[in-house]
């Protein structure tokens, strides 16, 4: 009988390894459920190689070799081990009715957010109540009580502005717009803001440090288990001393979590409603008050969900209009139409009646898509039938605002800013074709605030 020394274990062991991953990919390929599907090989035995590749590798480049397969294989291409990424606006629409079943894919929620959080959490219940607690806070009804807040910060920016022009500094319009972002939301997210517009250059190591997350975000959606060493480290780094910015605020209200708190709360310019909502038990019928922990989680997502999808907008909204004389026209004189002097203020209920206004914000929504990768969302107990096939649940479906805001049978000259499209007698049908805010239960909670920063961001004086 053989029985192998230490060097017959290793080459054993290392036979069987590679003998398991042949046959895994051999059923990946021919006998997976999926393995009708088309799409990249290497994707279909092994998802987290190909997106690092794309996205790390290649910073960011997923989206667009996603953007080629489906030119290449169609509306379905299988983009991993059971993962289909769809392009076609009629299944999205069908995929995000709030009676659809369809939730959140914890796979990929959990690399990009914080669990329990109106971003990450994926339980349909909980999340409901967690959006109908944030949801005054966040409501038109609150942009309008902080619209003189916002429009402070605004002309603090236009003075620093104004102060470079006179010395012929040139200014970084990118970190500008996201140091406005930032003082906005953490104003509303806080209570207080932190501070970015009074920074050098409006370079705020807060912000820096959320950008560094960004990419070490691509190796966590590739390799989750490396999520929990990023996030590690990022404790490590001076990222954690700026929670102290909220830790602080919040002791406040954690020392009246057993006090009887009103179930009218004020929400007054100088008072952070997200934080009197979340620490507020009777707000929701189900709600529960959150530790310290839980709030700093859901902090920092309202954060940097807030700025960093906002100020691209804005960034890219300014190229557009500023790259199109006869969009800055038609916008221009609208503008001055409505407010012909430079000291009056554009506010928010009197810019949402200005109809080319309005058409160049969702303009800029559709093209600049703040939020363009996959949304994968998994296919309930029921199942799904696609195109007659029926696909098994959890089924991990991917849709991207990205494709869908410019497939074709929708939008005519997709890749053309044209504010027009949206003046047009079919433009309401346009509306719900717009991905960029989600649709269903899980849009975006701050599509409200998302308006009003477009609007603030226009510089009537310039």
């Amino acid at each position: 009988m053989f029985v192998p020394g230490n060097m017959g274990w290793l080459v054993l062991s290392c036979g069987l390894f590679v003998a398991y991953w042949v046959l895994l990919a051999i059923y990946r390929l021919h006998f997976h459920p999926l393995s009708r599907y088309r799409g990249p090989r290497v994707a279909a035995v092994s998802n987290s190689w190909y997106e690092w590749y794309w996205n790390y590798h290649l910073n960011g480049q997923m989206i667009f070799e996603i953007q080629r397969l489906h030119k290449q294989y169609g509306p379905v291409v299988r983009i991993g081990v059971n993962d289909l990424s769809i392009d076609d606006p009629e299944v999205y629409q069908a995929m995000t009715k709030v009676s659809s079943g369809f939730t959140k894919d914890p796979h990929f929620y959990r690399c990009i957010s914080f669990p329990g959080t109106s971003i990450g959490e994926t339980d349909p219940a909980k999340s409901r109540i967690r959006r109908k607690v944030l949801t005054p806070a966040l409501s038109g009804t609150r942009v309008q009580e902080l619209a003189p807040a916002i429009l402070g910060k605004v002309e603090r920016l236009l003075r620093r502005v104004d102060l470079c022009a006179q010395s012929a500094k040139t200014i970084c319009i990118t970190s500008a717009c996201k140091a406005l972002t930032m003082d906005i939301i953490s104003k509303i997210v806080l209570g207080r803001e932190i501070g970015c517009i009074e920074e050098p250059d409006f370079r705020n190591s807060f912000i820096e440090n959320l950008n560094a997350a960004f990419e070490t975000g691509w190796i966590a959606t590739a390799f989750p288990r490396l999520a929990t060493l990023a996030l590690w480290m990022a404790s490590m780094s001076d990222f954690s001393s700026y929670l102290e910015v909220f830790d602080t605020h919040s002791d406040v209200y954690v020392a009246r979590k057993d006090v009887n708190v009103p179930s009218a709360i004020a929400t007054h310019a100088d008072r952070s409603a997200v934080i009197d909502m979340l620490m507020d038990p009777l707000t929701v019928k189900g709600h529960t008050v959150p530790s310290l922990e839980q709030l700093n989680d859901e902090a920092v997502i309202l954060l940097t969900a807030g700025n960093d999808t906002t100020s691209n907008s804005m960034i890219f909204g300014l190229y557009q209009i500023c790259n199109n004389m006869c969009v800055y026209k038609t916008l221009f004189q609208e503008l001055q139409g409505r407010f012909p002097s430079v000291d009056q203020q554009i506010t928010y209920e009197d810019a949402k009646q200005l109809p080319y206004l309005t058409a160049t914000i969702k303009e800029i929504l559709r093209l600049g898509t703040p939020l363009p990768g996959r949304l994968p969302r998994l296919i309930p107990s029921s199942g799904f039938q696609l195109y007659g096939q029926d696909l098994p649940p959890k089924t991990s479906i991917h849709t991207s605002p990205y494709l869908l805001n410019r497939h074709p049978s929708i939008w005519d000259n997709p890749n053309d800013f044209n504010p027009d499209r949206w003046l047009r007698k079919n433009s309401r049908d346009l509306d719900k074709y717009l991905a960029t805010f989600n649709r269903g239960a899980r849009q975006c909670l701050g599509k409200e605030w998302v308006h009003s920063y477009q609007i603030a961001g226009l510089w009537q004086d310039y």
